[in-house]
């Protein structure tokens, strides 16, 4: 899943960097030119998954999201391998039994799991697109849909099935007063997004200050737990009685930090919910060429493309200017930003404007801002010409691995070939 070298980079420094979404692509195009870069990944592919949310309505639209890392990078190597332990100096990898050592610097960017169909546990491109048709096809029957969230991903994600859909139901619930009411964004941002819920979807209804109870699926236990929900008896209750018909649930909250690789290693600098404490360089406490990006690092200050992004490329300048002696770059944090498209035709955002003020967008502007979900610009930031604007290239050059990582022939092909790793979404997706 890489090029052969563009450059000559036999005496560059090695980084390793474990996860491949918006901060570990960052950091690695970033520092491409100048470092020996490898960059671990458990999927074959990039999933954009800020556009999921259309993506389980539309398969077609859905094949947009799914980009190749081929086109990544010049001279190093994305290589799809489960990361199962991270320390100072080794990265064991599954299904590997030497581990990787020699590196300089490493990048843990690991990431969130999610509830499908925002994010997928599977580590073969071939394997997603199916996933998708069932759950678009389940959709397409359901007569009453339950959205649980009250965030851009569940409104997003409610007010897609209700354009696609006019005559399906769908309730979203959330268990705060006001839609984004956290004191991140101006109220008038939230309340324009519920004007617009209200003046443009008639078939969803929002049900704030209130929760589900526990629900209970056709298939048991397991079932209530999967990635979607099929309610038995066709409804679901909330806590304050409400009963809500119901033939599909989706849970649109609860990320979950992907920690397993570096708990052991790290517990004396991780939070409770499996954040990593950072310093101003966003390195990990006590651990001095070890830095964080994403949504696993407690820099945040949220878990936003946005956010991911600015991290990687202050690592990337700290671990130059760090290389070259000098002194490195403090982080400074984004000013926070919002654009939540409802449906293809309303919607909101909320972008820094003069003098620490805030301004919020309404729905033409978001909507022509976003009328991709930023695909295009996303296929591009990988590389390619456009929307499945893959060139040609050569596999990962097993020689090179070979030389970059001190290992043995053998393991160097396997790995340029790509390692199986686990197949279900219990384990960390790195």
């Amino acid at each position: 899943m890489g090029q052969k070298p563009a450059k000559n980079l036999k005496d560059a420094p090695v980084v390793v960097i474990i996860g491949g979404g918006y901060g570990g692509i960052t950091a690695a195009k970033a520092l491409d030119a100048e470092f020996n870069v490898v960059l671990i990944d458990r999927k074959d592919y990039f999933l954009h998954n800020v556009g999921t949310p259309r993506g389980m309505v539309d398969t077609e639209f859905m094949k947009k999201l799914m980009i190749p890392y081929t086109a990544l990078l010049k001279n190093g190597h994305v290589v799809k391998g489960q990361v199962t332990k991270v320390t100072d100096t080794e990265v064991h990898l599954q299904g590997q039994e030497t581990p990787i050592t020699g590196f300089k610097y490493i990048i843990l960017a690991t990431g969130t799991s999610y509830s499908f169909p925002y994010k997928v546990p599977h580590s073969e491109a071939q394997d997603v697109i199916p996933q998708y048709a069932e759950i678009a096809d389940k959709i397409s029957k359901a007569k009453n849909i339950v959205c649980v969230g009250g965030g851009s991903t569940g409104l997003e994600a409610a007010t897609e099935i209700a354009c696609r859909y006019p005559e399906t139901k769908v309730t979203i619930v959330h268990g705060r007063a006001k839609l984004f009411d956290d004191g991140t964004f101006k109220q008038a941002f939230g309340d324009k997004l519920e004007e617009h819920i209200s003046r443009g979807f008639p078939n969803v209804t929002l049900i704030k200050e209130d929760r589900l109870m526990p629900v209970e699926a056709d298939g048991g236990e397991a079932a209530a737990q999967a990635k979607y929900v099929e309610p038995a008896g066709g409804k679901v209750v909330t806590q304050k009685g409400i009963e809500i018909p119901c033939d599909l649930l989706f849970w649109c909250v609860g990320a979950r930090h992907n920690f397993a690789s570096y708990e052991e290693h790290f517990a004396g600098a991780m939070e409770r919910n499996g954040q990593l404490k950072v310093d101003k360089f966003l390195q990990v406490e006590g651990h001095p060429k070890v830095f964080v990006a994403g949504d696993i690092s407690t820099a945040g200050p949220w878990g936003t493309v946005s956010c991911a992004e600015t991290h990687g490329h202050c690592i990337a300048a700290s671990i130059k200017l760090d290389h070259n002696g000098s002194a490195m770059q403090a982080y400074k944090a984004p000013k926070p930003m919002n654009a939540t498209q409802l449906g293809t035709t309303m919607g909101a955002g909320c972008i820094p404007g003069p003098m620490g003020t805030q301004v919020v967008l309404g729905h033409f502007m978001v909507q022509k801002l976003k009328y991709d979900c930023f695909a295009s610009k996303t296929w591009q930031t990988l590389g390619h010409e456009g929307l499945f604007g893959e060139k040609p290239v050569e596999g990962p050059d097993a020689q090179h691995l070979q030389n970059v990582l001190n290992m043995s022939e053998e393991e160097a092909e396997k790995l340029a070939a790509g390692l199986q790793v686990q197949a279900d979404g219990s384990v960390d997706h790195t």
